[in-house]
Order: structure tokens, then C-alpha cells, then sequence
């Protein structure tokens, strides 16, 4: 191209530096065109080439999925499959040992009576005047921040401000 541009400046006017210049670039987007199909070509192979690498994974109804997935993010793609695939290993291990009439041991956990989160019936009914000491910090905590957002609400500050003032009027 460079040649190009040289023969152009000995030339005659500017309408002929024009036409060669766009000669040239009518040639660069030719190469151009030409290198991306090439491109595209690589691409699509690959793609296909990685889908048939993971037929033991990707489910035929999923091949178009995947090969899409291929060409759009290849390494995200790949690692996905890969712990696909190790989660199907150890499952495939076991039902070819079972097949082969060998049966895996089998660890067996110690039966443990799972301890409940939340237990009602040891609650305290609403209303019944027990008193929960454990509910004691969490009214306190409640009724303070529902001072510091009224004194915020009221004096137009920052609920930082407000929460110390809210403290020191309940004595906290």
C-alpha cells in the first residue's frame, strides 16, 4: 500500500490520489472480508470440535445450546463442562462397579437426632406475661432504633445522630 501512496503523490491531481486511494482501500476490505470468513471457519470448527470433546456431558437436544456457549465464552464453557463431568464420573464409577457385581463401600453416618432451630413449643405465648429474658436486648435494641428514626424523621438529621440522642434519652 505504500507503494501506492508514493505513485499517487508524483501523479497529476487530486481526484486521481482520490481513486487509488480508494482502490487501495477496496483491497484492504477484500483481504479483509477474507481473513474473517476465515476466522468464522476456525471458530465454528472449534466449537464443533469442543461439543464432540464433551458428548459424554452435553445432551443431544443441548448441542446447539452449548455450541453457542462455545463460541461466545469458551472458558466459562469449559470449566462449566468440566465439573459437569466430574460430578457424572462418581456416579458413573459406582454404577459400573455395581454392574460389575462389586458393590462400593458405602460410609455410613452416625444416626444423629438433627437439633431443631426454632422450637414453639418452649416459646413464650404473646400475651401470657412470662417474661423472656433473652427477648429483654432485642426490645431494648427495638425501641431504640424506633426513637433514633423518630427523631430523625422529626429534626431532619442523619439516623446516626439520632441514634445517639435516642440513646442517651432511654439511658442506654
Amino acid at each position: 500500500m505504500g507503494e501506492e501512496v508514493k505513485k499517487v503523490e508524483s501523479g497529476a491531481g487530486p481526484d486521481d490520489r482520490v481513486k487509488s486511494l480508494e482502490e487501495a482501500l477496496a483491497t484492504e476490505k477484500a483481504k479483509n472480508e477474507v481473513l474473517m470468513e476465515q476466522i468464522l471457519k476456525s471458530e465454528n470448527s472449534l466449537a464443533e470440535k469442543d461439543v464432540e470433546g464433551f458428548a459424554d456431558v452435553i445432551p443431544n437436544e443441548d448441542r446447539a445450546f452449548w455450541r453457542g456457549q462455545f463460541l461466545e465464552n469458551r472458558d466459562a464453557a469449559v470449566g462449566i463442562l468440566n465439573r459437569m463431568r466430574e460430578r457424572v464420573a462418581p456416579a458413573a464409577k459406582t454404577e459400573a462397579a455395581a454392574a460389575a457385581g462389586t458393590v462400593p463401600p458405602v460410609a455410613v453416618p452416625p444416626v444423629a437426632v438433627p437439633k431443631p432451630l426454632h422450637n414453639r413449643e418452649t416459646a413464650p405465648r404473646p400475651g401470657s406475661g412470662q417474661a423472656n429474658p433473652a427477648a429483654t436486648p432485642g426490645d431494648r435494641a427495638a425501641k431504640l432504633r424506633n426513637r433514633a428514626q423518630e427523631i430523625s424523621r422529626l429534626n431532619g438529621c442523619s439516623f446516626t445522630v439520632a441514634f445517639r440522642a435516642a440513646e442517651n434519652e432511654l439511658g442506654v
